[in-house]
């Protein structure tokens, strides 16, 4: 069985929230404080953890800390094999799929706060049943449904060391079988490899305490006792005993996992002195999942919860990590949820395996969830990498189509005043592939749950001036398609048909005023005297040979109109090779020189349609558009 769908109510950041989950495994992601770890500590207290820790509800885990209010999470399990049917046979429920009545599992929880007791206290309750009127689960069957639950890393070492109840301990206490053995031993009987623990601890306090040595000692101590300070008739003698010796086998257990250290066999080590705190984790992080693997084979665990196992582990071990929970997930019909701020990992897994928190809302990623076709799904498998992914968990999104964009547009947005860093806004680069393919991962299909995540998606308007063709491309081809070419009405339907491919909910589509970057660039500041020197500049750095900044600035002189300056401008890059991408970098560092401190003399030398996108993403409003 898995856990198919979660509702919680009135606990911490979540007034009401409906998350379904697909079997295997399934990755939360975020910006912080967006509902992650409230989500994992919602199924913990539902199901319970296989460490057996129990967790008590305060005040501030009530949504807004309202303490008349109830909390109350809902855990649906669906798919139960025949034997998971006979455990929890009184408390299931019977739904229709396709004509057929289905058996699943509800599970309510509920938990008030009581102030009329002295101090406050919390009483939570459990039923079952899809209204939560059925009766509650047999203890023994509940047992089936704990969780094994990893929490964010960050000091392992302590978990890996002796001592007074340490986590350590408290693992292996819970692994199956633990006590299985011979439980006293019988000299010429017993070998000492079948004692089990209890075994080998009473034997180790039989040995300790007759040992001929501490005898000795007892003797002498007898002696002096004796003679030098009770009275002839005081008969007492005295022997040594190991503390916990007649201990109950539980206690004497824990006592003796208490004492266990886990470290790296040094013979075995490449580095020497102490391991670093990523190769904790990673060891930390294995005797949980020990556990897990343990109650897995017992069918005692059924689901496996993980928060951050990024947490100071290097690139490759983070692939290895989420690779190997994925394969195992799918292949054992295992059901792993997992939260991370890694791009890295969020990189790693299947797109509809992915679930974005958002101010207080869950956007799973699943393929009847959103606008993405199957081919987008293939696409974007193929191609999201760590550097996309960060789109996850930004605020909002700009989608370019190319290195010139994405280089450019951040020294620009904060020479606006308006910084993609301070108001959290990623930015992809495509490669002049599949923008709507990005876009189409925040346009949901439900029209009541749209992703409230503003994304700017730029791209050219790609019809060139009437002058282009001779200047650009140095012939009159009549193929190439101009201005002329096209009615206002035409041009006008033009533009509106790219926007119509990606446009809808909160994404936006900034189609450029005339035809490319480099030449709306060129339109709009040539002839403003500051933008005219930076865009020059940065081409005569980028371009090779004796293209100086002076014979650049003649030759553009030379032409009346705007149309054609620009063109001139652009022609570096059609007909003389000069890099878009080396060219921005240039720009950009000409613009930080000369527009510093200048934002609206900036704006007003730039095209209006990045000036738009920037602004739509960083501080523009969010009540999106049409859908």
């Amino acid at each position: 069985m898995y856990l198919s769908y979660l509702r919680i109510k009135n606990f911490r950041c979540f007034e009401d929230l409906e998350i379904s989950f697909n079997p295997g495994l399934t990755v939360l992601v975020g910006e912080n404080d967006s509902g992650k770890s409230a989500i994992i500590d919602a199924v913990r207290l539902v199901l319970g953890t296989t460490d057996f820790v129990w967790r008590r509800i305060e005040s501030n885990d009530f949504y807004k800390e309202d303490i008349t209010s109830e909390i109350e999470i809902i855990c649906k399990f669906s798919d139960l094999s025949p034997s998971e049917q006979a455990d929890f046979l009184e408390c299931l429920t019977y739904e229709q799929v396709e004509n057929k009545m289905i058996p699943c599992l509800y599970l309510h929880w509920t938990c008030k706060y009581l102030t009329n007791f002295k101090p406050p206290r919390t009483t939570p309750t459990i039923s079952t049943g899809k209204d939560g009127n059925g009766p509650q689960p047999f203890p023994e069957a509940r047992e089936r449904l704990r969780a094994t639950y990893l929490k964010p890393l960050r000091d392992s070492y302590s978990d890996l060391q002796s001592g007074k109840s340490s986590r350590l301990s408290k693992i292996i206490q819970n692994i199956p079988n633990i006590t299985k053995g011979e439980a006293k031993f019988e000299k010429g009987k017993t070998k000492l490899e079948d004692l089990s623990l209890i075994g080998i601890a009473d034997l180790s306090n039989q040995l300790l305490e007759g040992h001929h040595v501490l005898g000795r000692i007892s003797k002498e101590f007898d002696k002096i006792l004796n003679n030098r300070m009770l009275l002839k008739n005081d008969l007492i003698r005295t022997r040594f005993k190991v503390t916990g010796s007649d201990a109950s086998d539980n206690k004497k257990l824990i006592s003796l996992l208490e004492k266990l250290d886990l470290v790296v066999d040094k013979e075995s080590q490449e580095v020497y002195g102490e391991v670093g705190l990523g190769t904790s984790n990673v060891m930390s992080m294995a005797c949980e999942l020990l556990l897990y693997q343990q109650a897995e084979e017992i069918n005692k665990s059924s689901i496996l919860l993980i928060e951050e196992p990024e947490a100071h582990i290097h690139a490759q071990r983070q692939l290895k990590l989420i690779k190997s929970l994925e394969t195992e997930a799918d292949k054992n019909k295992q059901q792993i949820i997992i939260t991370t701020h890694s791009p890295l990992l969020a990189s790693t897994v299947k797109l509809k395996n992915i679930i974005i928190l958002k101010d207080g809302y869950a956007y799973p990623l699943a393929e009847e969830k959103t606008k993405l076709d199957d081919e987008d799904y293939l696409y974007l498998e193929k191609y999201l990498d760590a550097t996309k992914a960060n789109l996850f968990f930004a605020r909002s999104v700009m989608i370019v189509e190319g290195p010139g964009e994405a280089l450019l547009l951040p020294t620009v947005s904060e020479l606006l005043g308006w910084s993609f860093t301070d108001y959290g806004v990623s930015l992809v680069d495509v490669r002049g592939r599949g923008l709507r393919r990005y876009a189409r991962i925040f346009q949901r299909t439900e029209d009541n749950t749209f992703l409230k995540i503003n994304v700017a998606c730029v791209t050219d308007r790609d019809i060139m001036p009437d002058c282009a063709p001779k200047i650009c491309f140095g012939d009159n081809n009549p193929n190439r398609k101009t201005e002329s070419n096209f009615t206002n009405d035409e041009l006008e339907e033009h533009v509106k048909n790219i926007k119509q491919k990606t446009d809808g909910q909160f994404v936006k589509t900034f189609v450029s005023n005339h035809w490319t970057l480099e030449y709306d660039l060129a339109f709009a500041g040539i002839c403003h005297n500051d933008m005219k020197e930076a865009l020059i500049n940065a081409l005569a750095q980028a371009s090779s040979g004796d293209n100086t900044k002076q014979r650049i600035n003649n030759e553009i002189d030379k032409y009346s109109s705007v149309e054609e300056k620009a063109a001139y401008f652009y022609s570096y890059f059609t007909k003389k090779g000069v890099s878009k991408a080396e060219f921005s970098q240039r720009l950009a560092h000409e613009l930080e020189k000369v527009f510093f401190d200048r934002p609206d003399e900036l704006r007003e030398a730039l095209p209006n349609y990045l000036v738009e996108a920037i602004k739509y993403v960083t501080v523009g409003d969010n009540d999106g558009i049409d859908s």
